[in-house]
């Protein structure tokens, strides 16, 4: 059993892009399906497929660097709207669990939300 999907999730997606596989299986709950598909709306990931036994698969772009988890089940980070973090100058993307959903830091700022910060993307 694994406690934290999240993790599970950007160590597939890293491991993968290490390999240069162009796609990976992943676990599918609600937030790995949000993160993927906010992923996907950035331009990170190419294509989602439907998911069949509890996984769906991904296609990697090549421009995806690094996947860094911030927010841990021990050590939970959560910013306000003043703060929230920008990744590399605005070039990469932090994704924000708020009460809105899951966004990207971008659109966190724009509706003016707060939450926990679950990864940064570059």
């Amino acid at each position: 059993m694994i406690n934290d999907t999240i993790a599970d999730m950007l160590t597939r997606l890293r491991n993968a892009q290490l390999a240069n596989k162009t796609s990976v299986a992943l676990r599918a709950t609600r937030v790995t399906r949000n993160i993927a598909q906010l992923l996907f709306q950035e331009g990170f990931l190419s294509n989602i497929e439907p998911e069949t036994n509890g996984m769906f698969e991904v296609t990697l772009k090549r421009s995806v660097k690094t996947f860094k988890r911030i927010s841990t089940p021990g050590v939970r980070v959560y910013v306000n709207h003043k703060e929230l973090p920008r990744v590399l100058n605005g070039m990469g993307i932090s994704i924000i669990a708020t009460s809105k959903g899951v966004v990207s830091n971008k659109k966190a700022k724009f509706l003016n939300v707060g939450g926990e910060v679950l990864c940064h993307v570059y």
